[in-house]
């Protein structure tokens, strides 16, 4: 196991917790005598290997930083909670039994319903309505593939969404389908239609 600490600029990452659209940080610098304690927002850019904090604040306080700190993570949680009251997304987790019988390797999943492991998601979305996608493209996406990434749009939000092919559990079993999830890729599809109409028209 590796003891290398994670680094944020001077910074040592003393916490993290990543809940929703945001990491929270709690943060040390050992060479600042004024504020060698911070809080800050983190989103990471996982292609450019890039990590960007937001929203930093410091102080020579640990407890008053650590008090920040929480107060944060209570703040990203009930952000998530509110997205899920609003969208009123299902919290049922699909394993494989809700999946067609398949040997995996072999699987076309271009133009499919697909169901992602649970464990690929953060915990805080480990449900069906992050779980079902409509695979649209990616080498990953095609019989005996040879590349890894799958392209798509999560079916219960329309969003796109990109994976890998290790990430993919199986196919969703149409019998197994809540009702939610024709209607969602109907709605994927009419725009997919529409969009490509207008690309051919310039």
């Amino acid at each position: 196991m590796s003891d290398e600490k994670r680094t944020i600029g001077a910074w040592e990452v003393m916490q993290g917790i990543h809940i929703g659209d945001k990491e929270v940080l709690l943060l040390f610098d050992p060479k600042s005598a004024e504020a060698p304690y911070a809080v800050c927002y983190c989103q990471r850019i996982p292609d450019l290997g890039l990590e960007l904090p937001s929203e930093a604040i410091g102080s020579a306080d640990y407890l008053e930083m650590t008090d920040e700190f929480l107060l944060r993570v209570q703040g990203q949680i009930a952000q998530v909670r509110a997205e899920r009251e609003r969208s009123g997304e299902p919290q049922e987790v699909f394993g494989r039994e809700h999946c067609l019988p398949s040997d995996g390797t072999s699987m076309e999943l271009l133009g499919c319903v697909a169901i992602m492991k649970p464990e690929v998601l953060r915990p805080e979305y480990r449900n069906a309505a992050h779980q079902i996608v409509l695979v649209s493209g990616g080498f990953g996406a095609y019989k005996m593939a040879r590349g890894r990434a799958v392209f798509g749009n999560t079916v219960f939000s329309g969003e796109k969404s990109n994976w890998q092919r290790g990430d993919v559990l199986g196919i969703l079993d149409p019998a197994k389908a809540p009702e939610w999830v024709k209607p969602g890729v109907e709605a994927i599809r009419a725009q997919q239609k529409e969009k490509g109409g207008k690309e051919h028209e310039r």
